[in-house]
């Protein structure tokens, strides 16, 4: 499920940034925008940049979309055995993962997020299953887990989030952190946050996420950070996943802990809180569900098993094989052909002014020629800046102001958005270009 076209905009700058770092070293100040060059910025997923365009120069796109094909992988499967381990049955398992594999699938892909996923997983594996080969060193796995999760992706502070919800929740059981287990998992913690600061940006890679909340302001415009809507794919299956949860919570023969509804009920309203966190909240909540479904069984070994396993390896192999065969990319929705047109008509270079979606193409296809007036590193830019981006966006009375103070010369835009409508009627701007697309000003 990881192994489809690449399309997502921030896989775009990721990739980009991580060709820089490859061929420059860490910047530490802005290097792509004309807005806010120099600004102060913290790479902080620049692990997985670094992979992205390691991958990217060795084997092409071909390399990355395997790296999502394999971490879906994993993760599918971690999350199967862990739940057969915890029910201790091969039905219960897969009819409680598919649900919550498919809840989480709906935002896998090429964003350092899903890499955050498997971390995220394995936390919940050295926790959940104490006899396990990660379970019983969690001195070693927590800092090497963390330490290189929070180099990939912000989530490694919900993974510590998750580990204090845990050892409270032992303790309202009468399990205290300052003995047995729970003193080694609280030990790992601790260690684990120390090494998060070993990396080229120091301590501020630490504090990210939390300069991250500060703008919460802003990030209520993007649609990630909004509430789910239930009427589309991701909402509904994050629904039916958390409707699984809470009916197995309320009607399962054995009583939930307090620990597992102290954990489940803070990581639902994640999900319900923003549209990013649906894909880690079935990582945290299946094996609570699985453990709390448990009836140990012999699994039998029917000759139907291995029938039933080929025919999804074939169909696997069929599916992966039609994919394979499709462009690595997929830019329906991006400006190619108008870029084009600023290429062959000499505009390249020049002060433009479009989307931060396709601001990020625009780094990944053409950051040595252009520089763009915003992309979706919404951490780095001023909130100044941010806030009159959306100006423009949403097509307010200082719209054409911003534009000037900016000095931005061309407009590349979205053909069936207002603003396109308002700039067709402008008399400062001349439409040179237009498709399905996008449209393309110049000023006059």
């Amino acid at each position: 499920m990881g192994f489809g076209r690449l399309s997502d905009n921030s896989y775009f700058w990721h990739l980009r940034t991580g060709q820089w770092i490859l061929d420059h070293g860490f910047p530490r100040g802005d290097v792509f925008s004309y807005t806010a060059p120099g600004t102060h910025w913290v790479l902080q997923s620049w692990l997985a940049e670094v992979l992205y365009a390691g991958l990217d120069r060795t084997m092409g796109p071909l390399g990355v979309r395997l790296l999502c094909a394999v971490t879906g992988g994993v993760v599918a499967y971690l999350a199967y055995r862990m739940v057969v381990r915890l029910a201790g049955d091969h039905v219960k398992g897969a009819f409680l993962n598919v649900p919550a594999v498919l809840a989480s699938a709906m935002l896998w892909g090429e964003r350092p997020l899903f890499l955050g996923i498997l971390a995220f997983l394995l936390i919940v594996w050295v926790v959940e299953l104490p006899e396990s080969g990660l379970g019983r060193r969690p001195l070693v796995w927590i800092p090497l887990i963390v330490a290189l999760w929070a180099n990939v992706h912000g989530t490694w502070v919900l993974g510590g989030g998750y580990l204090g919800l845990h050892l409270l929740g032992r303790w309202l059981e009468g399990a205290p952190p300052w003995r047995g287990r729970e003193l080694r998992l609280l030990q790992g913690s601790l260690i684990a946050l120390v090494l998060c600061a070993a990396n080229p940006y120091g301590i501020e890679m630490v504090t990210f996420p939390f300069h991250l909340m500060g703008m919460s302001d802003f990030l209520s415009n993007v649609a990630e950070w909004g509430s789910p809507d239930f009427r589309a794919p991701q909402g509904a299956l994050f629904a039916a996943w958390t409707a699984v949860v809470l009916g197995v919570l309320a009607l399962a023969p054995v009583r939930p802990s307090r620990r597992d509804v102290l954990v489940t009920i803070p990581f639902v309203l994640l999900g319900m809180w923003a549209l990013r966190n649906i894909a880690i909240v079935p990582v945290v909540t299946l094996p609570i569900t699985a453990r709390l479904l448990a009836r140990p069984r012999p699994d039998p070994g029917r000759r139907t098993n291995w029938v039933l396993l080929a025919a999804i390896v074939t169909a696997g192999s069929v599916w992966l094989g039609n994919l394979a065969a499709k462009p690595d990319y997929e830019l329906d929705d991006y400006p190619v052909a108008a870029m084009h047109v600023l290429r062959d008509q000499g505009l390249m270079g020049q002060r433009m002014f479009t989307s931060d979606v396709w601001g990020a193409y625009t780094l990944k296809e053409y950051s040595s020629r252009q520089k763009v007036f915003i992309d979706d590193r919404y951490d780095m830019y001023p909130k100044k800046l941010l806030f009159e981006y959306l100006d423009v966006l949403n097509v307010r009375p200082n719209w054409e102001a911003v534009l000037d103070e900016h000095g931005v010369s061309v407009i590349v835009w979205h053909t069936e958005h207002p603003l396109t409508r308002v700039l067709d009627l402008s008399p400062h701007w001349r439409r040179v270009y237009r498709d399905k697309t996008a449209t393309v000003y110049v000023r006059k």
